[in-house]
């Protein structure tokens, strides 16, 4: 019987909303996996979503999920990339 089941042309697969997270435009409040792939666009060093749970950033739960304020978070990247120590590399001479 024609026309009870949906031409494979008409039919569009699933495809949850993701927005685009840019560094010049954050969202104000953002998931943990986004926050890590924002602070490795933002600041250039990589931040598991476990190491963004032991950090003393207040989150807030939402749908079972750990959300975290942006600006909050960028700022207290930024303390721990400025406390990183210099380090040279190089051969020493003796």
């Amino acid at each position: 019987m024609p026309g009870l089941l949906p031409s494979p042309a008409n039919v569009r697969p699933r495809q949850r909303h993701r927005p685009e997270l840019t560094p010049a435009a954050p969202p104000p409040r953002i998931a943990r996996r986004d926050a890590a792939a924002l602070l490795y666009a933002t600041l250039g060093f990589p931040v598991s979503p476990r190491t963004l749970e032991s950090w003393p950033v207040p989150t807030r739960l939402v749908n079972g999920k750990a959300t975290f304020d942006t600006a909050e978070l960028i700022a207290f990247a930024r303390t721990k990339m400025d406390a990183a120590p210099v380090i040279r590399g190089g051969r020493t001479r003796t």
